[in-house]
């Protein structure tokens, strides 16, 4: 069980907050409006009902505990890893990676879910920019294995390794981005990963194994920007490390793995 924080409920907080309970995970979720907040538990119960009738989920409840908090303190305070996913505004990205750096222990990582802002600028008010890092998860989240990893030109190769080790233990994959434009996931590719994770609970438990069906080619079409200087550090570790990420997805080659 790993001590998960997420940081705003809309669309997507709700998808990774669930997922993350999923897999075992405590999560506390944080959002400074209490209608979204009060909402919070109806739809991820929503999701819930969905992912029992679509056969994704075997049980009633998801193994972890949610828990809903209107104090950003409270929430952050003992969480190993913080997930924002807040709306794509600089000004407000850059206040709230500010504040959770003061309130979060010395030694967690906190991911921006951002679709197309810069990195580097979102953390650049925060405290220990080292443990930041862009860490984007493809919608609807549940079934799907890939994960993008976006570091900034502070981030240390230990908050690469533990974002590995975590996404890889829910049956995840870290790929890096390719260029500027984010990668999006077409209706039948969803399809795709969602019969495929069906297929993987007919064979398993269900929780926390990797994906091991033959899955489409992902298109990241115009992201074939050539890395800039400051990300030799990330592309050095990646020459060095590539094993430690597992298999890619098809279509992704450890080629096109640049930011």
């Amino acid at each position: 069980m790993v001590k998960i924080a997420i940081i705003g409920c809309g669309l997507m907080g709700i998808k990774i907050a669930g997922e993350m309970a999923y897999h075992g995970h405590r999560v506390k979720i944080y959002d400074n409006n209490l209608n979204a907040l009060d909402s919070a538990y109806y739809r991820i119960e929503e999701d819930k009902k969905l992912l029992r009738d679509e056969g994704l989920l075997l049980h009633k409840n998801f193994i972890g505990q949610i828990l809903c908090l209107s104090r950003l303190e409270e929430t952050v305070r003992d969480a190993e890893f913080i997930f924002e996913a807040v709306v794509d505004d600089l000004d407000i990205k850059q206040d709230l990676f500010e504040r959770i750096s003061h309130c979060c222990s010395s030694t967690a990582i906190i991911a921006t879910n951002t679709l197309k802002l810069d990195i580097n600028t979102v953390v650049e008010r925060t405290s220990y920019k080292e443990r930041t890092v862009g860490l984007r998860f493809l919608y609807p989240v549940y079934y799907i294995p890939e994960v993008e990893i976006t570091p900034n030109k502070y981030t240390a190769n230990e908050v690469i390794e533990k974002l590995r080790t975590l996404m890889e233990k829910m049956g995840k994959t870290l790929f890096f981005r390719s260029g500027g434009e984010p990668l999006i996931l077409t209706e039948e590719q969803r399809e795709t990963r969602r019969l495929a994770r069906l297929e993987q609970i007919k064979n398993t438990s269900g929780l926390g194994t990797c994906f091991e069906s033959n899955l489409p080619t992902l298109s990241h079409h115009g992201n074939m920007n050539p890395p800039q200087d400051d990300e030799n550090d990330v592309d050095d570790y990646f020459k060095t490390s590539q094993c430690l990420f597992g298999s890619f997805p098809a279509g992704i080659s450890n080629r096109s793995l640049v930011m």
